[in-house]
């Protein structure tokens, strides 16, 4: 069989990944072709869920496309990605994130929002929760705290 062909094409899937009893990620496609050979999967239209240990929401990407390579277990995320969480969320027109170490990356134009602030930027680099956040060539609006002021 042609690599080229996937060896299953599927439409307005519904996926749940479970580890143990408790749900690791819920995913939303319209339509989705898998790669058994090479460990990948193409999505189009998805929503990837993504929950903690206790069952809460962790983050939610949503993209036009996204690609899940098991074999390495990166997930790429392209055109207008966007990825929620408790801490804020991001919108750019690509992420990578790398499971294995919850590191999310995007490489090009990034605006990220949290507490109400906006910030601007390029090469993100964060996790999941959006606990913490680097970025080159900032850009920010929104309102400063007096006692955030660390000089």
């Amino acid at each position: 069989m042609d690599r080229a062909v996937p060896d299953e094409i599927s439409y307005d899937v519904q996926i749940t990944q479970y580890i143990d009893n408790r749900t690791e990620y819920y995913l939303e496609a319209k339509r989705i072709e898998r790669f058994t050979g090479r460990r990948m999967m193409y999505g189009y239209g998805v929503t990837l869920t993504t929950y903690d240990k206790n069952n809460l929401v962790n983050s939610t990407i949503k993209a036009d496309t996204t690609i899940v390579d098991d074999a390495r277990n990166i997930v790429y995320a392209n055109g207008h990605a966007t990825m929620t969480s408790p801490n804020g969320s991001l919108s750019t027109p690509k992420i990578i994130w790398d499971r294995a170490v919850d590191e999310i990356t995007a490489p090009l134009n990034v605006t990220l929002i949290r507490d109400g602030n906006t910030l601007r930027g390029s090469n993100l680099r964060t996790n999941s929760q959006l606990s913490f956040v680097e970025m080159d060539g900032v850009s920010a609006e929104g309102k400063l705290k007096p006692e955030e002021i660390d000089w």
